[in-house]
């Protein structure tokens, strides 16, 4: 429960991140339109800044009588990397036959031309991402404050059915497919289309104003980018752009290339560049893919997680659910021996746990093998003077869930140690309505149970195949408590009786429907990982071959 709080507490501070930079850009809209003349627009070069375009700008707006003068162009802007933005806005500026500006209605001498500061969107993004670790942490709460006790250890329906079960899927997968989706839909397909889009882009003589290699500050180190500014000319007018190729602004390690690109494309170069026809504003010099296409695929894991999850924890279930109860045409009963114990080989509660143990293993060293690219990229910026804050706390939740499950991962090593019990019957094969007796006696294992309970169980698990997917839901049809104790002398050994019930389904086992019978053995054991061993027994109809 604490551990859910404090994921809960942590995830909030991307939500309100989030939240602040949504409305810092947005807060602007909420101002008065006012109408404004235009005295002056120009875009300004500097080459040397690290926005090397700004604007000359100036307007004016009445309120109240009284004339005021703004510069500014957008809430925060202090210039722009990309040439091909302001350009367009000039454009749009002239083309304005009654321009307003944003005038803030408590500082009237506070106004802006445009009121999106442009990074509305990544305030969303930031919220519906730390959204998704809000309601992991959110189902992690409640399923602690509501968590079973050992009476009800055995009660809960197996494939996590119910609110809790949703609400920790829609959290945890919904994280992966914001990311995977994000990504696909914000990067990967605008950049797809630019690709195809740009060869049909017409191919003029152009000429370098100037060139250099341009120097960010990055995560894990700088990176650099060949920074090209170019003129040309279309349709008798004259347009310029600093746009390279496909990636626009974007840069990565190493200043080599990119110094070798600046040094053959000096001032006054003569070069051939890629004008969009529908709007010449946007050109490139180069409009090959290059290495970005393998970039491409990275978001594709994500999406298919996510997705994928939330789809099985909606989608699916709520269609199995419209077929909850065992079809139980065309299945066959188990096959009974003369002797009447069944041909079915069970696993012993030993394998089972040593199978859990390796399950976790995978996962932990799946996940943790991931994770631990991005935190060597964070541990190499951090070590080489950076300051990756944003890339550290994207990454801290993903870290958090690598080390629950290394936690976890201990955790099943240390269930091989936890008590371990051999059950017997007076007879392997039951008939509903019959009665028979169960022994236990324990066989190894340490800790000393506080409380010991034996319960008789029945589940249902459906496999459904859809498409190429195949899943197995489960549910509960029965449980009754067989035996409970929580004195000690009582726990190392002994009896009970069973009764199955007139009305149990027998046992049944096919190709996509089973119906099972367990007696499960629950042992609250402190200091210990509490013991939850299922011990499977055949039930069969009156007269079906019990002895």
């Amino acid at each position: 429960m604490l551990f859910g709080i404090g994921w809960t507490a942590f995830s909030s501070i991307f939500v309100f991140a989030g939240f602040f930079i949504f409305w810092t850009e947005m807060k602007t809209h909420t101002w008065d339109q006012v109408p404004c003349e235009v005295q002056e627009f120009s875009i300004l070069e500097d080459a040397d800044e690290d926005f090397p375009f700004k604007v000359d700008l100036a307007y004016r707006y009445r309120i109240e009588g009284r004339w005021y003068t703004s510069r500014q162009l957008k809430p925060d802007f202090e210039g722009e990397e990309s040439y091909r933005e302001l350009a367009e806005l000039e454009d749009e500026i002239v083309s304005l036959v009654d321009p307003v500006c944003w005038v803030n209605p408590e500082d009237p001498s506070e106004a802006v031309l445009f009121a999106d500061g442009g990074d509305s969107w990544g305030g969303l993004i930031f919220m519906a991402f730390g959204g998704g670790f809000v309601l992991i942490g959110i189902g992690l709460t409640v399923s602690a404050v509501r968590g079973p006790g050992a009476k009800k250890a055995v009660t809960e329906n197996a494939d996590g059915e119910g609110g809790m079960g949703k609400l920790l899927g829609c959290g945890f997968f919904g994280v992966f497919a914001a990311a995977g989706v994000g990504m696909l839909c914000g990067l990967v397909l605008p950049k797809a289309w630019q690709y195809f889009a740009v060869k049909t882009w017409e191919e003029v003589p152009a000429e370098v104003i100037w060139s250099r290699v341009r120097q960010k500050s990055g995560d894990d180190g700088p990176t650099y980018r060949a920074d090209i500014f170019y003129r040309y000319q279309f349709e008798g007018r004259e347009y310029r752009s600093n746009r390279v190729n496909l990636m626009g602004t974007g840069g990565s390690s190493g200043r080599g290339k990119k110094q070798d690109k600046v040094d053959a494309h000096p001032a006054g170069t003569p070069v051939m560049c890629y004008v969009n026809p529908r709007n010449p504003h946007q050109a490139m010099l180069d409009r090959g893919i290059g290495w970005w296409a393998l970039f491409a695929l990275f978001p594709l894991p994500f999406a298919a997680i996510g997705l994928g999850g939330l789809y099985a924890t909606f989608v699916r279930r709520k269609d199995d659910g419209k077929g909850s109860k065992a079809k139980t045409e065309g299945v066959t009963p188990l096959r009974v021996d003369q002797d009447g114990t069944s041909r079915k080989r069970k696993k012993s509660p030993v394998a089972k746990r040593w199978l859990n143990v390796l399950g976790a293993l995978f996962v932990m060293l799946f996940w943790n093998g991931i994770v631990s690219v991005f935190v060597y990229h964070l541990w190499k910026g951090w070590s080489s003077g950076g300051s990756p804050w944003f890339l550290t706390l994207f990454m801290t939740p993903f870290a958090v869930i690598g080390i629950g499950m290394v936690i976890h991962f201990f955790y099943r090593i240390a269930t091989l140690f936890s008590p371990i019990y051999h059950l017997e019957l007076g007879q392997s094969v039951i008939e509903a309505g019959d009665r028979t007796s169960v022994s236990w006696r324990r066989r190894g294992g340490g800790g000393r149970p506080r409380r010991l309970s034996l319960w008789l169980v029945g589940r249902e698990e459906a496999t459904y195949q859809r498409g190429t997917n195949t899943t197995t839901s489960t549910e509960l049809f029965h449980e009754s408590q067989l035996f409970e104790t929580e004195v000690r002398q009582m726990m190392p050994a002994g009896r009970c009786s069973l009764d199955v019930p007139v009305e149990a389904v027998p046992t049944f086992e096919g190709e996509n429907n089973k119906l099972l019978w367990f007696v499960v053995v629950v042992a609250d054991v402190p200091g210990r990982p509490d013991v939850r061993d299922e011990y499977e027994i055949t039930i069969v109809a009156q007269g079906g071959g019990g002895s």
